[in-house]
């Protein structure tokens, strides 16, 4: 899967997954996977804020992860979040 979309933008769902895996060192993300299950604590909340800020120019709220762990619903308000600066 390309990193990129047709415009050369990076791809929001491939960035947040990429963010998980690198941050939580998982080989794989799947939508049910909840981040706090897979290990995840406080620093590494802000690491996967300080991520997508980098790699998305977006800025995601680190309550964001408390209120949505499971990793379908967290890439879905994250990339709303994206569409929504885009606009």
């Amino acid at each position: 899967m390309s990193d990129h979309n047709d415009s050369g933008d990076p791809d929001p769902a491939q960035v947040i997954t990429d963010s998980w895996r690198t941050v939580l060192g998982v080989p794989t993300v799947v939508a049910d996977d909840d981040f706090f299950e897979l290990g995840g604590d406080s620093i590494m909340v802000t690491r996967i804020v300080s991520y997508l800020r980098r790699a998305l120019d977006v800025e995601v709220d680190m309550l964001q992860v408390w209120d949505t762990p499971v990793f379908a619903d967290f890439r879905d308000a994250v990339t709303a979040l994206v569409n929504k600066g885009t606009e």
